[in-house]
């Protein structure tokens, strides 16, 4: 906190701001724990007890009015007691809350200081290098160092500044009030933490307004975007409550008419709503990880895009301005767009995903596969705009893309469409649709349980892998190696690769290997995400081949960029080929003829290799014996 609020102004009074900020999220931790110790006067404790009644009365009536009913209203106001002595971390246990609700607020836990963690991370290096760089020498009334923006444009600045740093503070919040489980749930019951949260992510969305752009017109497309994202949460909330209050009812009603059939249905379908509930769990982890990640990397692409920023004042542009938007404005645009559409449509699924109610029915719905969708789809948009500035290179990053869409189309309309066609011939042609399927064994059972868990591990550490490396390659593409030309001369323009016009080949080698590992990371990434395709054997050999694309393709990229000499990149290539040979060899001594083959050569040549070691260590060097011959006597020291 205190490094951010040293080094992200270089005025006083926007210091204040940030001190402020700190002081206050420090002085309501200091109450917080220290409240039971102090002795309140009786005259306070009414006051308090007096407050906790008139909250808890309002909250119940906004329950009741919001869900057109008493009944879910009472239940949440049952299991969120309102008094101030049932509320305080000290003398709340945790032991009244059922099991579930603890799994449950784990796993949100988890997903906050995920959230938490990677927004303070971006919004701490946004603030100590803001949008529009720094003046790089000491004239015309600026100072080397400072802001240019704060000069060009103080009011875009300031609106970047306070809502970059209302954002960081906010998430040292929540990572504060996550180290303690009991403070965790007080400070859910008071919305603490949903408060901190909704705060955090508007936060990030009017500094990405602010810093992304320089235009009132592109502003307002980011505005209308978070205006857009607002909407759809609130009425995708208030249409999953009242959803939820008339089909209860409608529900209950059947229920007593038909009370024998729906206790069967019931007892039949348990097992399969008891998977479907871990399967949406499962998914739910993926997508928040994704999104989370997506989130970060495009807020950092828009506040210090591709191209960099001018660092002076000339007759065709300006101190602070983006030199991606001055040279290749069309192409600019098209990575705007894209970069702002994948950054909102990341904190809508953040937004869906923290409530497991909305995450659930909108996994359901396909509310959040379509947001997850444009997520997708704009990176891959962003990525082919902002990482090249030629046609051609443009063109084979699109045709990557096109390819890559096509391929999971495909594997979607058939595992969707033909599968039930496919199942349905191969009943009609053995003839066991007429017959019950037979009871599996425990053994059974239990195998298909190990290979159900073996496979979900892989899934989470090939998604891992995917984001990650989505994560890397994206923001090498925009910003690549050797930076970026500062300006226009014979042969080259602003904002141009620097490493493309010193190294063309290199920079070929860097580029096509780089984009390859991004499209693999999508290709994993979208086949990760959906089961349809996961599930099926046929779609392992598709997501490890794009896994072998993705590290390779990183390799060679990590060994074209990270130098220049013909020795170094050689070491580097010597090390991929040495890795690639230890992979084949570990593959193929995978397969059980392979390693007993190679088991009966190595005890055939184990004898053979014993006694050259031991000639080798037997052998005198330089001349001389290496033991003493019989009958010398060794001379004295």
């Amino acid at each position: 906190m205190g490094a951010y609020a040293a080094g992200s102004c270089r005025e006083v009074r926007t210091s204040i701001y940030v001190f402020s900020l700190v002081g206050a999220v420090l002085l309501y931790l200091v109450i917080r724990w220290i409240e039971p110790i102090v002795i309140k006067p009786e005259c306070v404790k009414n006051t308090i007890e007096w407050m906790g009644k008139k909250k808890a009365v309002v909250i119940k009536k906004l329950s009741s009015f919001i869900m057109r009913g008493g009944g879910n209203a009472n239940i949440e106001m049952n299991t969120n007691p309102s008094g101030p002595d049932t509320q305080h971390p000290c003398n709340n246990s945790m032991s009244g809350i059922s099991n579930d609700a603890k799994d449950d607020l784990q796993k949100l836990r988890t997903y906050l200081l995920l959230l938490g963690i990677l927004a303070a991370t971006v919004t701490y290096q946004a603030g100590l290098n803001p949008p529009g760089g720094f003046w790089t020498d000491s004239v015309d009334g600026h100072i080397a160092g400072d802001p240019i923006l704060e000069a060009i444009n103080p009011r875009r600045y300031k609106a970047f500044f306070y809502c970059n740093a209302t954002a960081f503070v906010a998430s040292l919040v929540i990572i504060t009030l996550l180290q303690s489980q009991l403070i965790t749930v007080s400070a859910m019951k008071r919305h603490i933490l949903q408060t901190a949260m909704t705060l955090d992510l508007f936060s990030l969305m009017g500094a990405y307004a602010a810093g992304s752009s320089r235009k009132f017109s592109t502003s307002i497309y980011v505005f209308v975007l978070a205006l857009l994202v607002f909407s759809y949460i609130v009425l995708h909330v208030l249409l999953s409550m009242a959803l939820k209050t008339r089909l209860k009812g409608a529900i209950d009603s059947i229920s007593e008419v038909f009370h024998t059939s729906t206790n069967c249905l019931r007892r039949n379908e348990t097992a399969d709503n008891v998977d479907e509930g871990k399967d949406l769990e499962k998914r739910r982890k993926f997508l928040m990880l994704l999104a989370v990640l997506a989130a970060s990397i495009t807020y950092q692409a828009g506040i210090s895009p591709p191209g960099g920023f001018w660092t002076d004042n000339d007759d065709d542009h300006r101190a602070g301005d983006l030199v991606f938007h001055d040279e290749f404005p069309r192409r600019y645009r098209v990575f705007f767009y894209f970069n702002a559409t994948a950054f909102m449509a990341s904190l809508a699924v953040i937004m869906l995903l923290v409530s497991k109610r909305l995450c659930h029915k909108g996994l359901k719905c396909y509310a959040l596969r379509a947001c997850v969708l444009v997520d997708l789809v704009s990176l891959m948009g962003a990525f082919a705009a902002g990482s090249c500035r030629k046609v051609s290179t443009s063109v084979y990053v699109i045709l990557v893309v096109a390819v890559v869409f096509i391929y999971v189309m495909i594997q979607v309309l058939v595992l969707t469409f033909a599968k039930d066609k496919v199942n349905d011939f191969m009943d009609w042609m053995f003839h066991t649709k007429p017959f019950g399927r037979q009871q599996p064994s425990m053994d059974h059972r239990r195998s298909i349980r190990v290979r159900k868990r073996t496979m979900h591990k892989w899934r989470k550490d090939s998604m891992l892998i995917g984001t990650l490396a989505v994560t890397v390659t994206y923001q090498a593409g925009l910003l690549p190696p050797g930076g970026l030309w500062p300006d226009d001369q014979v042969g080259h323009f602003a904002g141009d690769p620097i490493l493309h016009d010193t190294h063309p080949t290199r920079y070929k080698v860097f580029f096509y290997s780089n984009s390859t590992a991004f499209m693999a990371s999508m290709v994993m990434v979208i086949l990760l995400l959906n089961n349809t395709i996961s599930k099926y054997k046929r779609s392992l050999l598709a997501m490890k081949t794009a896994m072998v694309l993705d590290l390779l393709g990183l390799l060679i990229a990590y060994a074209a960029g990270s130098c220049r000499k013909f020795k170094t990149s050689a070491y580097i290539f010597a090390l991929v080929i040495a890795v690639f040979i230890y992979i084949v060899i570990h593959v193929l001594l995978s397969f059980d003829k392979v390693a007993l083959l190679v088991r009966k050569k190595g005890e055939k040549w184990m004898p053979c290799l014993t006694k050259m070691w031991a000639l080798i260590e037997t052998e005198p060097s330089n001349g001389q014996p290496s033991t003493g011959q019989p009958g010398e006597v060794s001379p004295a020291v």
